[in-house]
Formats: C-alpha cells, sequence, structure tokens
C-alpha cells in the first residue's frame, strides 16, 4: 500500500498581499502535521498553483520546500509560470522535453504527473501530452495514481467547467485501459469526488484562499474564507480510501 498526501493551490505570493490567510505559514503546519503522524506518508504530492501570478518566481517558495517530513513531488498549475517552473525545480524531477509531466515512484506505486496547462493556460491535453501518457501507461508495470492540476471531469460548477478540458474523452479512453487506480487534481480549492473513467476521481481543497461556489453560475466566483486542508489517499491495488485533514485539527 502507499500512502500519499495530496496538497494543492498555497498561492504562495512575494508581496504579503494574502486575501484571508497565510499560505506559508499553512504549508509549514500541514508538513508539521504530516510529520507528527504515526503513519507517515510515503510521499506528498503538491498538485499546481504552487505560487500565485502576482510572484515574480520561486525563490521564495523554494526555502519552504525543502521543509520536508516526507519527499515531496511538485507539479505546476495554471498559475505557475512553465519556464520558471522547469528551472527552479530542474534535478529535482525528470520532466518530459516538451511539458512538465514525469513520472515517479511512490512506495509499489506509480506516481503519474500530467501537465495539464496548454501553452494558452487552458486545461487540458495535446496530442504531445497524450502521446507521452499512452507511452508511459504502456510501459507501467504497477497501479498508477495519476495526478494532474485541472479535474478532467465535469464538477458541475459553471466557473469551474466553462473552460472544457480539452481531449478529456481520449484521456478517458486511455485510462480505461490502464493500471491507473486513482485520479486526483487540484485548481477547484474545494473536495469534490467522483467516478471517472472507471476510477475514484477528485479534487483537493486548498492550503491557500478557498473558492466560492455557484451550482448555478448566478453568484460571482471569487476567493472565500476555508480552513485551509490536504487529503490523504491509501492506495492498493484493490481499495483506494481517502481522508480530509483539516490544518485546524490538533493532531493525526
Amino acid at each position: 500500500m502507499a500512502l500519499v498526501a495530496q496538497l494543492s493551490d498555497p498561492h504562495l505570493r512575494d508581496d504579503g498581499a494574502e486575501p484571508f490567510h497565510d499560505p506559508t505559514e499553512a504549508l509549514l503546519r500541514a508538513f508539521a502535521q504530516i510529520a507528527a503522524m504515526d503513519a507517515k506518508p510515503d510521499a506528498i504530492v503538491l498538485t499546481g498553483d504552487i505560487i500565485d501570478r502576482s510572484a515574480k518566481g520561486y525563490a521564495h517558495a523554494l526555502p519552504l520546500l525543502h521543509e520536508l517530513p516526507v519527499p515531496l513531488w511538485p507539479m505546476p498549475g495554471n498559475h505557475d509560470d512553465p519556464t520558471g517552473f522547469r528551472i527552479a525545480f530542474d534535478g529535482w524531477v525528470d520532466f518530459a522535453p516538451d511539458h512538465l509531466s514525469y513520472t515517479a515512484p511512490i512506495a509499489d506505486l506509480q506516481l503519474i504527473a500530467l501537465d495539464s496547462t496548454l501553452p494558452n493556460g487552458s486545461p487540458g491535453l495535446d496530442r504531445s501530452r497524450l502521446d507521452w501518457l499512452a507511452g508511459v501507461l504502456g510501459n507501467s508495470q504497477k497501479p498508477s495514481l495519476l495526478a494532474l492540476h485541472h479535474p478532467p471531469f465535469a464538477t458541475g460548477a459553471p466557473h469551474l467547467d466553462k473552460h472544457g478540458f480539452l481531449n478529456a474523452d481520449a484521456l478517458s479512453h486511455l485510462i480505461a485501459r490502464s493500471a491507473v487506480c486513482r485520479i486526483i487534481a487540484g485548481h477547484s480549492h474545494r473536495a469534490i469526488q467522483t467516478i471517472w473513467a472507471g476510477c475514484l476521481s477528485s479534487t483537493a481543497p486548498a492550503i491557500g484562499h478557498g473558492l466560492s461556489l455557484s451550482l448555478s453560475g448566478a453568484e460571482h466566483h471569487k476567493p472565500v474564507r476555508m480552513a485551509p486542508a490536504f487529503d490523504l489517499h491509501a492506495i492498493s491495488p484493490d481499495d483506494c480510501v481517502s481522508h480530509q485533514i483539516a490544518l485546524n485539527q490538533v493532531s493525526e
């Protein structure tokens, strides 16, 4: 079994203008809570938007990510700068040549970190990423955890679904014939669960600010006050169980 902590969307700024709470402090609290667990996760997967668009680079973020109780696998989101991300994490992970996807071992699981931000900033996968994923899945000998920034499934929230996810059907087809046993994403700043492509699929709450929810689309989509939290996934070939950990809890 693999135990994976999923943190997402810290949106670390470098100007101190946090909308509701300090995500740097929340990230350090998450690390401390993970370090205090009696059964420590095998790894942390950080599913994107490590920095905010307001930030000039990763110099303020990298020292935090070295405060690690367990190995951490960073992923880009739509707020991250692709060029800066590749430079910042060069040598940390082995990126694909033309996008920021990679694979990594977590216990007896294979992490597939799939870059879902297209060059124009929209969510989805182009032919290069689909071909890369097909090659990875074709050579996989282990159960796989597929991690993306954007959820490939419809959430029912118009502000999340309005841009769609390019080639979601092609991705679903690849997953349905593969060893992928769990799909995780970020971007929503909320906890959402569904079954998609035959897999339990979810988005994690944010370490940074929350986002409002309107299922009708009538209310304005905006940052809201929400307790920072992260997900803890226990994944085996035959079972997947997830827990949400709020950072205002004393211990786990």
